[in-house]
């Protein structure tokens, strides 16, 4: 157990929802301290105040916020050591449908925007002593989730940024991974479709789950990784199949600058 004030500093994004209080509270019986971040404050004090954490109040959608949500940090803390960007929602919006323009523009600024910024504003905090990045994606990036069209381009975006973004952070010390759950049962899973899996006797993932698979991302030491998380089995790395090579002229093949 590291000395009260030299625990690493773990940052929180959707920290008082299900499956992030559950994330916070894994963190904080790692030796963390967790600062916990919400649009929500009291919400999120109520998370924070039993673990000895601090509650943050942040719109993940705003550029500036998500800055200033790093800054509360370090002026707590005076570090930064692990980011989970959990912030997420549902969009309401099924594919049989016109797409309705204002819930898809907020779910893409929460699930997209909300990832980016987040990372952004930590990144050079994070670079200080080497950090870790744990992006909540979702099964529906990999098995695309027909009902929720919108939720998927979002969750799918955050699979690839995570990748991308691999490279770039190694350099600076910083480890970066993204994780895909299968359904969890949390009020966001929506009580007609909870009702139909559990007729059907689907097993669900509890938040507990998922915050047992962040804490198996971030032992791993691994970056770039899509991890999948299914009820009844460990997290298990997804392992994504090569692209063709392109054909030079003479039929010699050349992978893509970058890849």
């Amino acid at each position: 157990m590291s000395e009260p004030d030299l625990a690493p500093v773990a940052l929180v994004t959707g920290g008082a929802g299900g499956i992030g209080s559950a994330i916070v509270r894994r963190l904080a019986r790692r030796g963390c301290r967790v600062a916990v971040a919400d649009l929500d404050r009291s919400a999120a004090a109520a998370v924070a105040e039993p673990v000895g954490g601090v509650a943050v109040e942040v719109d993940v959608t705003d550029f500036d916020a998500n800055h200033a949500m790093v800054a509360e940090v370090l002026a707590h803390y005076g570090r930064l050591d692990v980011l989970v960007l959990n912030a997420g929602i549902n969009s309401g919006i099924p594919g049989v449908q016109p797409l309705d323009l204002e819930r898809y523009r907020r779910a893409m600024a929460v699930n997209v925007d909300g990832v980016a910024f987040g990372l952004d504003a930590a990144r050079p905090a994070l670079s200080v002593r080497g950090g870790a990045v744990v992006m909540m994606s979702s099964l529906a990036a990999l098995s695309p989730g027909v009902s929720n069209p919108v939720y998927t381009l979002g969750k799918s975006a955050i699979v690839g940024y995570a990748r991308a973004m691999a490279r770039p952070l190694r350099q600076i010390g910083v480890t970066v991974n993204a994780i895909c759950p299968a359904f969890v049962d949390t009020p966001m899973l929506g009580s007609t479709t909870r009702q139909l899996l559990v007729d059907r006797d689907f097993p669900l993932l509890t938040p507990d789950d998922v915050a047992g698979a962040v804490a198996t991302v971030l032992d791993s030491g691994q970056s770039g990784e899509t991890w999948v998380l299914v009820a009844g089995r460990p997290p298990v790395q997804y392992e994504f199949a090569d692209i063709p090579a392109t054909l030079l002229p003479d039929g010699s093949p050349v992978r893509p600058l970058g890849t």
